[in-house]
C-alpha cells in the first residue's frame, strides 16, 4: 500500500476537513495539521524516489480536465510481509554543514538548519489485509526547531486515529541590541543603565549611546510547537463521529515599540515583547449521509491563554512629563498584554438532493459564535504620582489603584451569527441555475467608560502617568462618572477629542446571489452571476453601503491545442451620506453642546472630503484569463493574466485615483519519459497605489482666513510675493463646522497643506528545475529567483505655512525617496546513488542569497540613536548568503 503525502514548507495549521465523506481514508489530506514538513521536505518527503516507467494507469501523458499533464507517478515501494502485516518504509539520516551568514534572520526564518547530525525524514506504511487495519507514520529533523512527526492508524471504512507534532521557528531579528538582561520574561531589568534616566535628557542620551557601543547583538524570535490528535468513527453506514484536539505553544520574544513620555513623538525605544502563548483547539462533529441527505453538526472551541499577562520593562529613557511629577519617577513601563480569551462556535449544515425537482440541490447553513474575554484591568499607572496634579487636582495615590477604574474587568464579548441558504436547479439539460442568500451579523456588547470614580475626572492617563488626556471643565467633577448627569449640565467641554469610552464596532452583511451556467457545446460553456452585497455598520462614517456586481465567464476545453478560461467582474459600491464627524458617543464631544467661541481644532479631526477606502464609493473591474497549451505530447505551457482596477470616484482625500494591480505568469512542464522531467515558470506583478492627505491648520471662531494662489493661508490678508488672493473665509459661531471642514478653502485642512504619495511595486519571480534518472543515480535541481522594487513619489507644497522644509527634505520631494528593493536566490541540488535495492547515498546542496535595501533602516546599524532619546535597537534585516551541504544514507525496508 502506498499513500501520497503532500507537505508544506511552513508546517502551517490545516484545520480538520469537514466535508462529508463516504469512507474513512488513510490519506493525510484529512485531519488537524495533517500537512507536515520543513525546509528540506517542502511539499513532499525529499527522498528522490524512482518514477514508474509504465506511467499513470499504464497510459502515458494523461491529463487533467483542464489539459495539464499529471505528474509521472512514483514506483510503489517494495513491500515486506511479516506476522500478517504488509509494510514498507525508509529512513534517511546523515549530517549537514552550514557556512556563510549563519546568523541571518532572513536565513533562519521558518527553518532550522545547522551543522551536525541530521535525521532528514522517515516513513512507515503498514497494512493488515485480513482486518483492513493500517498504520502510517512519518517525521523528520528530530531535535531541531522545525521537526515534525505524524502517525495515523485505524481500520478502513470503520475508524481512524491520528497524532501529530511539529515545530516552526520564526526569527524576527538577529541584530537587536538589548539594553536588558532578559528578553523573554515578564520583568525585563536593565543591564547597566539607571531606570528612569540620569540627571537630564542629555546625560541619559549619552549614557544610552555609551551602552550601545559595547552591546552585543542578540536574536529575537519565537518557536511554535503544536501537537494534537484526532479520532473518526463510523457509528453506522450513514452516521460518522469525529473529534480532535490540538495545543499550540508559542514562546520567545519580538521587537515592540514603546514611548516613555507625555506626547507622541517623545522618547521612544524598541523593547522586547516577551511571548508565551498557549492555544487549545477542540472540535466535535457528527455527520449523516444517506445519498439523498447530508447533515453536519459541528462544535468548535478555541481557548487562548497568555502565560505572561503583564509585561514590566525598566525604562532607560528620561521621560517627558506634563503631570507635575519628576521625570525620573518613571523607572518602568507596565503593559497589559493580550488577554486570555475564548471562542466558541456551533454550526449546522444541511444539503438535500432534489432529483425530481429539476435535478436540484438545496443547501443551508446556520452558525453561531461567541468571542469573549474578561481580563482583570490594570490601574492606569503603577506609580503613586505623589506631588503631581492634573487640571489642579492632586494625583497622589488616586490613579495607582483598581478603584480608579469604572469597572474591574473587561467583560468583553462579541457574538456572531450566519445563515446561508442556496438552491441549484437544472431547468433544461444545458442550463444550471443557482441562487443563494447569505446573512452575517456581529454584535459587540463591550463597554468601558474612561472616568476615575475617585476624582470624577473624564479621560485617561497616558504612558503610565507621564501624560494625560482629560476634560478640564471643573463643572463635570460635581456629577462624578455619571455620563447622563454630565450631559444634563449643558456645559461645553474644553475639547471634543478626548476619548471617554470604547467604540463597539459591529455590522451586518447581506448577500444575494443569482447565477447560471449554460453549456454551449460538449466542451464549452458560459456563466454569469449577479450579486448584491449590503452592509449596515454601527459607529462608522457610513451607516449603509451596498455593492452590485456582475461576473461573466467563458470556459472552453474542446480546443485541440488546450483549454481556455476567461472571466470578467465589474462592481459598483455606493452608500448613504458620508459623515466624517467624530463618533460623539466615544469622545468628549458627546458630553455637551458644541462651542460657539474659541479654537475648535479639537472638534474637527478630518475634512469632509476624507473617504476611508473600505466604505468609500468604489468602481472595480477584474479581468482574468488562463490558457493551457498542449504544445506537444509531453509538453504543457500555461499562461495566466489578471488585471484589477479599483477606482474611488468620490475620494478627494484618502485613497484616490485608481489602484491598479496587474499580474502575469508563464509556466512550462515537460515530462517526456519517466527518467526526465523539467519545469520552468515566470511570474510578474505590478501594483500602483495613490493616497492624498492634508496636514492640519487652525480654525478659530471669529477669525477670517485668507487663501492665496500659492497655497498659503494666513489671518493677516498680506499676500506673499507673486501671489493673488483667492478667497477670504470668516468663521462664525453657527457655521464653523462647515466652513472649517468643507472644500479646498477651509482653514483646518487647506489645499496648500495637501500631500500626495504614489507607490509602485514591481515583482518578478523566475524558477527552473527538474529531475533526471541516470540509471546509476538520480539527480534533482530546483532554482528560483525573486526580486521586488518599491518606488515612492511624494508631492508637497513647500510654500505652505508651517512646513519648515529643510534642504534635505526638499530634495526628497518627487522621486527623491530611495527605492526599496529585495532580492533572493534559492538553489537546491540533490544526487541519490543507489548502492543496493534497499540502501542509497544522497548528497544535498542548498544555496541561499538575499539582499535588501530599506531606507527605514538606513544608518541604524552604525547609528542606533540618531536623535535625542530616539533609540533604535533593531538594525533590520541584513544581506546574507548561505551554503548547506548534506550527506545522507537512505535505507528502505
Amino acid at each position: 500500500m502506498t499513500t501520497t503525502f503532500r507537505l508544506t514548507l511552513l508546517s502551517c495549521c490545516v484545520g480538520a476537513a469537514l466535508a462529508p465523506t463516504s469512507s474513512v481514508s488513510a490519506s493525510t489530506a484529512l485531519g488537524v495539521d495533517s500537512v507536515l514538513g520543513n525546509a528540506l521536505n517542502p511539499g513532499y518527503l525529499n527522498t528522490l524516489r524512482a518514477r514508474d516507467p509504465e506511467g499513470l494507469d499504464a497510459l502515458r501523458y494523461q491529463r487533467t480536465p483542464t489539459g495539464q499533464l499529471y505528474d509521472w507517478p512514483y514506483l510503489p515501494p517494495e513491500q515486506t510481509e511479516a506476522a500478517g502485516w504488509v509494510y514498507s518504509g525508509h529512513i534517511e539520516l546523515g549530517g549537514t554543514a552550514v557556512t556563510g551568514s549563519d546568523n541571518s534572520a532572513w536565513f533562519k526564518k521558518y527553518k532550522d538548519l545547522d551543522s551536525g547530525l541530521y535525521l532528514n525524514n522517515f516513513r512507515v506504511d503498514a497494512l493488515r489485509p485480513d482486518s483492513a487495519t493500517f498504520v502510517e507514520a512519518q517525521g523528520g529533523a528530530f531535535g531541531y526547531r522545525d521537526q515534525f512527526f505524524g502517525v495515523q492508524f485505524g481500520r478502513y471504512n470503520d475508524w481512524r486515529g491520528q497524532v501529530f507534532y511539529n515545530e516552526t521557528p520564526h526569527v524576527f531579528t538577529t541584530t537587536y541590541r538589548s539594553l536588558w538582561s532578559s528578553t523573554d520574561d515578564s520583568y525585563l531589568p536593565l543591564i547597566n543603565l539607571t531606570p528612569g534616566g540620569s540627571t537630564d535628557a542629555a546625560t541619559t542620551n549619552a549614557n544610552i549611546v555609551n551602552e550601545l557601543m559595547t552591546a552585543d547583538f542578540v536574536e529575537l524570535g519565537i518557536v511554535r510547537r503544536k501537537g494534537g490528535l484526532r479520532f473518526d468513527k463510523y457509528l453506522t453506514d450513514n452516521w460518522q463521529l469525529l473529534g480532535s484536539y490540538s495545543k499550540e505553544e508559542r514562546k520567545g520574544s519580538r521587537p515592540f515599540g514603546a514611548i516613555f513620555g507625555a506626547t507622541p513623538g517623545g522618547p521612544s525605544v524598541e523593547i522586547p515583547e516577551a511571548i508565551d502563548y498557549d492555544t487549545h483547539d477542540l472540535m466535535a462533529a457528527l455527520r449523516y449521509d444517506d445519498g439523498l441527505n447530508n447533515l453536519n453538526l459541528t462544535a468548535t472551541a478555541s481557548l487562548f491563554r497568555n502565560n505572561i499577562s503583564t509585561l514590566t520593562v525598566e525604562n532607560p529613557l528620561f521621560a517627558q512629563v506634563n503631570t507635575g511629577v519628576p521625570p525620573t519617577t518613571f523607572t518602568r513601563g507596565v503593559y497589559d498584554l493580550y488577554p486570555d480569551n475564548d471562542y466558541y462556535n456551533v454550526k449546522g449544515e444541511y444539503a438535500r438532493s432534489l432529483p425530481d425537482f429539476y435535478s436540484g440541490r438545496f443547501t443551508a447553513v446556520a452558525s453561531f459564535s461567541r468571542m469573549s474575554q474578561d481580563d482583570s484591568l490594570l490601574p492606569p499607572t503603577s506609580f503613586d504620582l505623589v506631588g503631581g496634579a492634573i487640571n489642579g487636582i492632586p494625583t497622589d495615590n488616586v490613579w495607582n489603584t483598581p478603584a480608579a477604574l469604572t469597572r474591574q474587568s473587561a467583560d468583553a464579548q462579541i457574538d456572531t451569527m450566519l445563515f446561508d441558504v442556496g438552491l441549484v436547479l437544472k431547468p433544461i439539460d444545458k442550463l444550471d441555475v443557482r441562487g443563494r442568500i447569505r446573512y452575517y451579523e456581529t454584535d459587540n456588547s463591550t463597554e468601558y467608560w474612561a472616568c476615575n470614580p475617585l476624582t470624577g475626572q473624564w479621560g485617561r492617563l497616558t504612558n503610565d502617568g507621564a501624560g494625560n488626556s482629560f476634560v478640564s471643565n471643573p463643572e463635570f467633577l460635581s456629577v462624578g462618572c455619571n455620563i447622563a448627569a454630565a450631559r444634563a449640565l449643558g456645559i461645553v467641554p474644553n475639547s471634543g477629542a478626548i476619548p471617554i469610552r470604547n467604540t463597539p464596532f459591529d455590522y451586518s452583511q447581506l448577500n444575494y446571489v443569482l447565477g447560471g451556467d449554460y453549456q454551449l457545446t460538449r466542451a464549452s460553456s458560459i456563466n454569469a452571476t449577479l450579486e448584491r452585497e449590503e452592509y449596515r455598520r454601527d459607529h462608522r462614517e457610513r451607516d449603509k453601503t451596498w455593492e452590485n456586481m456582475l461576473k461573466l465567464g467563458y470556459v472552453n476545453r474542446g480546443f485541440e491545442f488546450g483549454t481556455l478560461r476567461l472571466s470578467a467582474e465589474y462592481g459598483e459600491r455606493r452608500g448613504d451620506r458620508y459623515n466624517v464627524i467624530d463618533l460623539t458617543e466615544s469622545v468628549s464631544a458627546s458630553m455637551g453642546p458644541e462651542p460657539v467661541t474659541g479654537n475648535v481644532n479639537n472638534w474637527l479631526h478630518s475634512g469632509n472630503d476624507l473617504r476611508k477606502y473600505d466604505i468609500a464609493d468604489r468602481n472595480q473591474l477584474v479581468l482574468n484569463g488562463r490558457l493551457n497549451l498542449i504544445a506537444a505530447e509531453a509538453l504543457d505551457i500555461g499562461l495566466g493574466l489578471q488585471y484589477k482596477d479599483s477606482e474611488y470616484p468620490d475620494s478627494p482625500i484618502g485613497r484616490t485615483d485608481n489602484r491598479r494591480l496587474a499580474s502575469a505568469n508563464l509556466d512550462v512542464n515537460y515530462q517526456p519519459t519517466h527518467r526526465l522531467g523539467l519545469y520552468g515558470f515566470y511570474a510578474y506583478q505590478e501594483g500602483r497605489l495613490q493616497q492624498v492627505g492634508r496636514n492640519g491648520g487652525a480654525c478659530v471662531i471669529g477669525q477670517t482666513y485668507y487663501f492665496f494662489s500659492n497655497g498659503v493661508v494666513n489671518t493677516t490678508g498680506e499676500a506673499p510675493a507673486g501671489t493673488t488672493l483667492l478667497s477670504a473665509v470668516p468663521v462664525g459661531a453657527t457655521n464653523w463646522r462647515d466652513l472649517c471642514a468643507n472644500g479646498q478653502d477651509n482653514p483646518r485642512w487647506p489645499i496648500g497643506n495637501q500631500w500626495e504619495v504614489e507607490s509602485k511595486d514591481t515583482n518578478h519571480v523566475i524558477g527552473v528545475g527538474g529531475q533526471y534518472d541516470l540509471g546509476w543515480a538520480r539527480l534533482q535541481m530546483d532554482y528560483s529567483y525573486a526580486t521586488g522594487v518599491t518606488k515612492i513619489n511624494q508631492q508637497f507644497n513647500p510654500n505652505t505655512t508651517g512646513a519648515n522644509f529643510t534642504a534635505d527634505q526638499l530634495a526628497l520631494i518627487g522621486t527623491g525617496m530611495p527605492d526599496m528593493e529585495a532580492n533572493q536566490h534559492f538553489l537546491d541540488l540533490s544526487l541519490l546513488v543507489p548502492v543496493s535495492k534497499t540502501v542509497a547515498i544522497r548528497a544535498l546542496y542548498r544555496y541561499e542569497q538575499g539582499t535588501i535595501k530599506d531606507w527605514h533602516y538606513d544608518g541604524v546599524y552604525d547609528n542606533p540613536v540618531p536623535a535625542a532619546q530616539h533609540v533604535y535597537l533593531d538594525s533590520g534585516t541584513q544581506n546574507y548568503h548561505n551554503n548547506v551541504v548534506g550527506l545522507f544514507v537512505n535505507v528502505a525496508f
